[in-house]
């Protein structure tokens, strides 16, 4: 019996297709992995960072073109969070540097645009695991170097592990994504013992990072958001799990006030003591005072996006990087150094920006109930948290906003199909 042509021409286009539908699905997945692991700073050691983010840009370009019309709905339809690159991009306008504004926001909206590409491809699930999948090698890495020293330096002047990163909080930040990352995977699906114990693994190798790095802001920070996390999660628990939480929960807190009313503690001293940080939060206070005052001379609009560190116009510049280093150009408050930059428009528009996208989560979070919507909302938390004790949330190319803008807008797709 012979097949009719029609039929093996039929076969062979569906093969045909399916071929491109695995290739288009390979490369939407490595290019989510690069965001990813682009914005952490990385590989910024083995890859010079203007090739890695031409190529990105590249790839999001070839994405709008084949699928243009949805992604530009998804723009349309998310266009208020991009309240704060259209604020940077204002800002230009007014700026000290006008030409530096501009191309700095020109790439802060890239970065947006990356965000709501990437939570138009992937559901909140999807996302966490391409997180995973981005930091977990970072970090292997990183304790590899550790281990060996096979990648250049190893610890910052003040011995917190550097990894394979230029600063030991970024490595901080990179472990806490992660290990949160492994903790909503772990409870989020079903996974074999063999997966579960693999996402335990990985939980244990991004503590053990974490505590290196001496990162004390990631550290307190992750244990906090990890306890929003278990806290949104407990109506799924059973009944003898909440009950063990609970009463470990009540637990702790009588042992801590005991500890406060009767023992010569002194908490706060006693985790900056454990971190090796001073008083002056590592000098960040003073950072602050300079930032007030540079506030107080242009209070309403700011010196212009991304302006302040690359101008010649402010001796306190200099003063700054030779106390604290020549790579610090930030502030350490991403509130402040909105303001310093954007003024009053940069902060209504971030306002609007993080404010939007949590919004979506929440309200993801509680037409559900799941594993998934709870942490996204403790990723919210632990990045806010900690942008605000160091650069993050507010420039261009970094992870952390990709993050919070993808799980905004894939949060809007769900609720829509629902």
């Amino acid at each position: 019996m012979t097949v009719a042509p029609a039929v093996r021409s039929t076969s062979a286009a569906r093969r045909k297709s399916a071929s491109v539908v695995a290739l288009e699905a390979l490369y939407d997945l490595g290019f989510a992995t690069l965001i990813i692991i682009a914005g952490s700073q990385g590989v910024y050691r083995f890859l010079p960072p203007l090739l890695l983010w031409a190529m990105l840009y590249a790839m999001l370009a070839l994405k709008f073109a084949t699928n243009f019309r949805p992604l530009m709905i998804a723009v349309r339809d998310n266009i208020a969070l991009f309240a704060y690159p259209a604020a940077a991009l204002l800002s230009a306008t007014w700026s000290i540097e006008p030409g530096h504004t501009l191309y700095s926001g020109m790439q802060l909206s890239v970065t947006y645009l990356m965000g709501i590409w990437l939570g138009w491809r992937y559901r909140p699930g999807a996302i966490i695991l391409a997180i995973l999948g981005g930091l977990a090698p970072l970090v292997a890495l990183s304790l590899v170097n550790y281990a060996t020293g096979m990648f250049g330096a190893v610890f910052a002047d003040g011995g917190g592990l550097l990894g394979i990163f230029s600063n030991k909080n970024t490595l901080g930040r990179m472990a806490m994504l992660l290990a949160l990352a492994a903790l909503a995977l772990m409870l989020g699906t079903r996974q074999r013992p063999l997966g579960r114990a693999a996402l335990l693994g990985l939980l244990a190798m991004a503590g053990l990072a974490l505590l290196l790095s001496k990162s004390a802001t990631s550290a307190i920070v992750m244990i906090a958001a990890a306890g929003l996390f278990v806290a949104l999660t407990m109506p799924g628990y059973r009944t003898s799990t909440r009950l063990a939480i609970a009463l470990a929960g009540s637990l702790a807190f009588i042992g801590g006030c005991a500890l406060l009313a009767f023992g010569d503690v002194d908490p706060v001293g006693g985790v900056l003591n454990a971190f090796g940080k001073s008083s002056n939060l590592t000098g960040r206070t003073s950072l602050w005072a300079i930032a007030g005052r540079q506030i107080d001379t242009a209070p309403w609009l700011g010196v212009g996006f991304d302006a302040y560190w690359d101008s010649g116009a402010f001796r306190a510049v200099d003063r700054i990087q030779n106390s604290f280093g020549t790579g610090l150009i930030s502030f350490h408050d991403f509130i402040l150094d909105v303001w310093v930059g954007t003024g009053v428009p940069g902060l209504v528009g971030i306002g609007l920006t993080i404010g939007g996208a949590a919004f979506l989560c929440l309200r993801a979070y509680l037409a559900r109930r799941d594993v998934e919507g709870a942490a996204m909302l403790a990723f919210f938390a632990a990045l806010i948290g900690v942008a605000l004790f160091n650069p993050l949330l507010y420039c261009q190319h970094e992870n952390a906003i990709v993050i919070l803008i993808a799980f905004g807008v894939s949060s809007r797709i769900s609720l829509a199909r629902r």
